[in-house]
């Protein structure tokens, strides 16, 4: 299967994740118990993202002989921005403060993002 497939998922994946997030995310701060199912929605697109993002990590690092030192970064990035934001739903569902974790993880996910989309094998959106 070529590599480009697996690309296309991992976005489809990171997206959803980021739409359970914000579901999840606006439906604790409403106090709905049904917040519950979607953070686990949420776990799950997580997990699913990270398989799929190690594995593109994996091939493309076995592609080249010296590949780009950014998807080092990137992949540091990724993971960050993955528990930063498991760890804003805890804190909101916990009732503690999460604005740093929110704001971190914000910024981790515009950074992720935009280095996936200007490494070689992302799409030409910048």
């Amino acid at each position: 299967m070529p590599i480009t497939a697996f690309v296309h998922t991992h976005v489809l994946l990171w997206v959803l994740l980021l739409v359970t997030f914000f579901v999840a995310f606006s439906m604790y701060k409403k106090g709905k118990p049904a917040a519950k199912g979607i953070h686990m929605a949420f776990r799950l697109f997580l997990v699913l993202t990270f398989a799929t993002g190690l594995y593109l990590y994996i091939k493309i690092m076995g592609m080249s002989e010296n590949p780009d030192g950014l998807y080092h970064a990137k992949i540091t990035g990724g993971l960050l921005s993955l528990i930063l934001g498991e760890l804003t739903l805890v804190r909101l569902k916990k009732g503690k403060s999460y604005s740093g974790f929110l704001l971190g993880f914000a910024v981790l996910i515009l950074v992720t993002i935009f280095l996936g989309y200007s490494l070689p094998f992302g799409m030409e959106f910048f």
